[in-house]
Formats: structure tokens, C-alpha cells, sequence
């Protein structure tokens, strides 16, 4: 034989959907008839309606949250790159000052490996001739030459 008919199988609300419960409905209709069902679909109905305008009040909130976490992510990527390409032009500096002390040591070692030119200081032994610059005599040295 069938099992009866019971009402109360209907009075749980349906998984996963914790809004869409319809006990207060299923008890007006077993209380009052067309007219209190009337009555309590259309108060279920407002608050159908109020749960939406809240859902939609929370998308928009959530909405341009997204948008401020966007901008702030966009702000935070312009701000990695400029960091990355101060740190690339700080290694760059670093790398061309680097350079520029290595040249000057080389210079410096080649300069100081070079031999040492003896000059000898020579003076005019006669008279000078300062609109020409020449001398009218000879050139004799001014100190005398030391040897070894």
C-alpha cells in the first residue's frame, strides 16, 4: 500500500538556498485559506523584494570594491616598475662609475710605469731677440748634467 499523504515532508527548506524557505506559506495555507494565503504570499513576496534590493545594494558595494582593489593592484604595478627600473639605473651608475675608477687606475699604472724624461734646462748665452725668439749667441745648459 501507499504511504499517506503528510504535509510536514514539504516543511523543510530546500538545500543549499537558505532563503527560499516557504514554511510560514505552507502553514497560512492550512490555516486560512485563498485569503490568508493572499495575505502571506504577497508579505513573502515584499520580502522577496527587499532580499533582491539588498542583493543588488551589496553588488554595487562589492562592485566598486572590485573597482578600488583594481586601481589600487594598477597603482602597486606602476609602482613595482618604477622601483624595478630606479634599481636597474642605480646598478647602471654603480657600473659606469665602476668603469670610470677602473680607466682612471689604468691610467694612473701607465703613467707611472712610463720612464722618466731627464730635462735640461738650456739658457741664451748671448743676446735674446724677443720679437723673433731667437738667440744671438748660443745655448749653454743652466745646470750642469750629473752622471752615474
Amino acid at each position: 500500500m501507499a504511504e499517506p499523504f503528510d504535509p510536514a515532508d514539504f516543511d523543510a527548506p530546500p538545500f543549499g538556498d537558505p532563503h527560499a524557505d516557504y514554511r510560514t506559506l505552507l502553514d497560512a495555507m492550512r490555516r486560512a485559506g485563498a485569503e490568508g494565503v493572499a495575505e502571506e504570499v504577497g508579505a513573502l513576496a515584499r520580502q522577496i523584494e527587499q532580499e533582491a534590493r539588498q542583493r543588488a545594494d551589496w553588488g554595487r558595494t562589492v562592485g566598486s570594491e572590485v573597482r578600488d582593489l583594481q586601481r589600487a593592484a594598477g597603482a602597486l604595478q606602476r609602482a613595482s616598475t618604477a622601483m624595478w627600473w630606479d634599481r636597474l639605473k642605480e646598478w647602471l651608475y654603480a657600473a659606469l662609475i665602476g668603469l670610470g675608477l677602473i680607466f682612471a687606475a689604468a691610467l694612473a699604472y701607465r703613467w707611472a710605469r712610463e720612464p722618466k724624461i731627464e730635462q735640461h734646462l738650456y739658457g741664451c748665452a748671448g743676446r735674446w731677440n724677443a720679437k723673433t725668439h731667437t738667440c744671438k749667441g748660443g745655448w749653454v745648459p743652466l745646470q750642469a748634467q750629473q752622471g752615474p
